[in-house]
């Protein structure tokens, strides 16, 4: 016995309601329910209605424990991502990077090369957060957002760094290698996941 597209969106309907704000999560959940609801309307010969409270009132509070609180899951996005900057290429690449800041921090001198560095930051902080913006201003979708959310704690960290630079613990060098490796290192891994999610779910997208 198949659900008519009525009930369908009747389900997601009471989802959304059920505040599952996130659009992968929801369609996750949708398709459990609608499975199992279907199920019982053919097992015990039920309509549509009568299946659906029953299996909602005994499995409702289990179903809703796989919704997420927004922003907070850090943890299995940080620990891909630490896997990801340590990748071979990636340290090759962090190695460019020094040799690149040093060179630029002896021609145009410290202070001023980490100037440019934060205007360029900055600049870049702004559209990514635009492009970031448009592709969860109609869909909201859990894996964009735990990934996305790496950026704030990023930015938490360069803040101590910062202070270590300044009081002469580290050189500026350094400091300024780490801050665009792991700047530049996020934006390559936020578009391998990005890109690796929209294609293992394309019907999301539609």
């Amino acid at each position: 016995m198949k659900l008519s597209a009525d009930n369908i969106k009747f389900i997601d309907n009471y989802l959304k309601n059920s505040e599952v704000i996130y659009y992968d999560i929801r369609m996750e959940m949708l398709d459990h329910v609608a499975t199992a609801v279907e199920q019982k309307m053919q097992s015990e010969n039920l309509d549509f209605y009568d299946a659906f409270k029953s299996y909602m009132v005994v499995n409702k509070k289990e179903i809703l424990k796989g919704n997420k609180e927004e922003g907070l899951h850090f943890r299995e996005p940080l620990k891909k991502f630490g896997l990801f900057v340590i990748q071979p290429l990636q340290l090759f690449l962090a190695f460019i990077m020094y040799l690149t800041v040093y060179f630029f921090t002896q021609y145009f001198g410290i202070n001023d090369f980490t100037k440019y560095i934060y205007i360029t930051l900055i600049i870049t902080y702004l559209i990514f957060g635009l492009i970031h913006f448009l592709l969860t201003r109609k869909k909201k979708f859990y894996y964009i957002d735990k990934n996305f959310s790496i950026i704030f704690l990023l930015y938490q960290i360069a803040n101590p760094l910062h202070r270590i630079a300044n009081e002469g613990f580290t050189s500026y060098v350094i400091f300024n290698t780490i801050i665009l490796f792991v700047f530049f290192a996020f934006l390559r891994f936020y578009y391998l996941e990005m890109k690796s999610f929209r294609q293992k779910n394309q019907f999301l997208f539609q």
